[in-house]
């Protein structure tokens, strides 16, 4: 059975990495997408605004075949599914300049990303929304395969492109961040020497080593530093050192 994530919120999609970062145009395909094809309506219903059967924007049909592994990239469904994305197709002109004008024409990121829909044509209404990727020139990634939620989509209803691109890169920059802060941490803890060292050999412990001057105070603290002959006893009356 094909399981597959559902996205929920921002930080979500920006930890899918889905269309990021460019010249990858699967973000700003996704801001079109929901700014210019789904209109919800008071029943929460996705109506289309758009045509995918009629190859619209570039929309072709996906038939979504059992692949090498035996799965299938996305659920059965009655419904049929339809992609949009491929820049390389003649309709993908029509879509916007800010979703193509990274498109290089090569063999590289700029046009890997799509996204497949599962479209009712009687009622004009999408029924689920999916995002994905190419592993290679012929199969997507099942692992780099989403499905967008009807409030996902609202929240990018609401926003401008920059808004979008801004939201998202500021959240994977506060992750950055945070992995950075994490790994100077490591390296402050592995600036700690301990005062004293072990001879591997003759397992003893060894005093490292200071200048005569450093040697001369050190023995003197470590005279004036001893240990009270009986151990003190804690409050705790459950503890070990209580008699």
């Amino acid at each position: 059975m094909v399981q597959i994530q559902i996205l929920k919120e921002l930080s979500q999609l920006k930890e899918s990495g889905f269309g990021q970062p460019l010249p990858r145009h699967g973000l700003r395909l996704l801001w079109w997408f929901a700014r210019e094809c789904v209109q919800i309506n008071s029943n929460h219903r996705m109506t289309a605004r758009c045509n995918p059967a009629k190859g619209e924007f570039g929309f072709h049909r996906f038939h979504n075949r059992t692949e090498v592994n035996a799965e299938k990239l996305l659920p059965n469904t009655k419904l049929t599914y339809y992609e949009v994305g491929n820049l390389n197709t003649l309709n993908a002109a029509l879509l916007p300049h800010y979703v193509t004008e990274n498109y290089t024409g090569k063999t590289d990121d700029s046009n890997t990303d799509r996204i497949i829909i599962s479209f009712d044509k009687n009622l004009n209404r999408f029924d689920s929304i999916y995002v994905t990727q190419h592993s290679d020139k012929l199969h997507f990634d099942h692992n780099c395969t989403y499905q967008i939620s009807q409030g996902l989509i609202k929240v990018i209803k609401s926003l401008g492109l920059e808004e979008l691109e801004e939201a998202v890169n500021k959240q994977r920059s506060d992750s950055e961040s945070s992995l950075q802060s994490e790994s100077i941490s490591d390296e402050e803890s592995s600036d700690f020497r301990p005062l004293l060292t072990i001879d591997k050999e003759s397992s003893e412990f060894r005093q490292p080593l200071f200048s005569d001057e450093e040697s001369s105070d050190f023995r003197s603290l470590s005279r004036r530093v001893h240990r009270p002959s009986t151990p003190e006893k804690c409050c705790s009356p459950k503890c070990c050192c209580v008699s």
